[in-house]
């Protein structure tokens, strides 16, 4: 692919890229849309804009760490090209191999890594970590006593650690890929000639397929694995899970037992 840092080169910095990205943004939001409206048990609009803000924060600097690595790669491309006529990449070239490494393997080395981090801070005694779980826990005596609970609200240091918790799980799952992209670079450049080398003629084009077509898809099934990871996944009745919830459709979700129990706790609207 050109390698060069003229116009003729793929850039993904330029006024074209800035509005594809803007609209792949929209589009992404609106996919979680889609998927809350056909879950069960649906999330309240409160526990939901938690669980998405996590995913836009974390995509948002991972877009942004992608922007700088594939710049930099695309710049000592060019540099080593000069040296001894090394072709290297260019900039859509390394995004789009960021992008399919961070959607692919990224996800599961993500999975991994948030899965330790929790466990070890909660064998640690760090409180409101559950990922997805915003309210706090409440004593089981005192709803027996006082009937039905009063709601509780969310609570935003519980989200604060997990958003936390999960940025940091981003960051190792990037330093993974950067990794494996740098062990393995002539690889990757070749398998994104591959796939991305009969578009060098239409700069604008290659962007469009990078920045909007590729990560359209690919986003789409990561943000949906993603959303899976880090929503909360209800596995007993206490009301702290319960609450992060919208009443009725739980009640009848697959793997919650005794149902009329739940009921008769959670209390109706």
């Amino acid at each position: 692919m050109n390698s060069g840092t003229g116009d003729d080169s793929c850039q993904l910095l330029g006024p074209i890229s800035l509005l594809i990205q803007t609209l792949m943004g929209v589009a992404a939001i609106s996919g979680l849309l889609l998927k809350r409206r056909y879950e069960v048990p649906k999330r309240r609009w409160r526990v939901w804009f938690f669980d998405i803000s996590k995913q836009v924060f974390g995509s948002l600097i991972i877009h942004f760490l992608n922007l700088g690595i594939s710049i930099l790669k695309q710049r000592k491309a060019h540099f080593l090209m000069v040296l001894d006529d090394d072709p290297g990449g260019d900039q859509c070239d390394w995004y789009f191999l960021n992008l399919l490494m961070d959607t692919t393997v990224g996800t599961l080395v993500l999975w991994f890594v948030l899965g330790l981090l929790e466990e070890g801070l909660r064998r640690l005694g760090v409180q409101n970590i559950e990922s997805g779980n915003y309210y706090p826990s409440r004593d089981s005596s005192r709803e027996t006593e006082e009937g039905p609970p009063i709601r509780n609200e969310p609570l935003f240091s519980a989200f604060g650690k997990q958003l936390l918790i999960f940025v940091c799980g981003l960051s190792i799952m990037k330093f993974c890929v950067f990794l494996i992209l740098t062990y393995f670079e002539v690889v990757a450049t070749w398998f994104a000639e591959l796939v991305l080398g009969w578009s060098d003629n239409w700069p604008n084009f290659q962007v469009f397929l990078v920045m909007f077509v590729f990560p359209i898809l690919l986003n789409f099934f990561q943000c949906f694995c993603i959303d899976n990871i880090i929503k909360l996944h209800p596995r007993n009745l206490s009301t702290s899970e319960l609450e992060n919830f919208e009443e009725g459709p739980i009640l009848y979700s697959p793997g919650l037992q005794n149902a009329s129990h739940t009921k008769a706790m959670y209390g109706s609207t």
